[in-house]
């Protein structure tokens, strides 16, 4: 009996020194995701202002849009490059992101009134791409923790750094250069030629 006391108390204490270093674990994580944060915010403050300047001097949309796209899979290869390196270099990565979310904010606007101009859609557009831009993030957190559970964290950033680069080649390829295109609409005989109604008609 007193053995079975005894062991019952050994196990007692590991639990409790367990549950203590997960407790501890958790304390310690709070700064880091504090940082993370913080740093995120003010990097996309930063970015904002930044491509507002170089909007001001006519630097494209296409170009700024481009670099917050490339953001992501420069981030997700660098977590994945420095898995062990500490926690620094993993905060840092936050810069990548608040780089990427500054631009985003700051030109979809702009591509959408560039777009839209004249049309008087310009709100429905904008409401149409941001709630892709939530239904995009929701399914990347819902789909990235299944990975992460069955495979990984490595797995996870893989998988997004691959798929990362898809609306990249896309919007290299079709996108096209919207900055001082609003007013500059082709009319269907500039488009198709002077005799375009014949054609209709016939």
């Amino acid at each position: 009996n007193n053995n079975n006391n005894n062991n019952n108390n050994n196990n007692g204490g590991d639990d409790n020194a367990d549950n203590m270093e997960e407790a501890g674990a958790s304390r310690s994580a709070i700064p880091l995701i504090g940082g993370a944060i913080l740093l995120a915010q003010a990097t996309m403050t930063l970015a904002t202002w930044l491509g507002n300047y170089f909007t001001e001097r006519g630097i494209g949309r296409k170009v700024l849009f481009m670099a917050g796209l490339v953001t992501l899979p420069i981030r997700c290869a660098l977590i994945i490059y420095w898995k062990d390196a500490g926690n620094a270099f993993l905060l840092s990565t936050q810069i990548l992101d608040g780089l990427g979310g500054g631009f985003f904010g700051l030109l979809h606007p702009y591509l959408v009134a560039d777009i839209t101009f004249g049309s008087g859609r310009f709100n429905l557009i904008m409401g149409l791409t941001a709630s892709c831009f939530g239904l995009g993030g929701t399914m990347s957190n819902f789909l990235g923790q299944m990975v992460v559970e069955k495979m990984g964290h490595i797995a996870s950033l893989t998988g997004s750094l691959a798929i990362s680069i898809i609306p990249i080649a896309v919007f290299a390829i079709f996108m096209p250069e919207t900055m001082n295109t609003r007013g500059n609409k082709k009319t269907d005989d500039e488009v198709l030629g002077p005799n375009s109604g014949d054609y209709v008609l016939a």
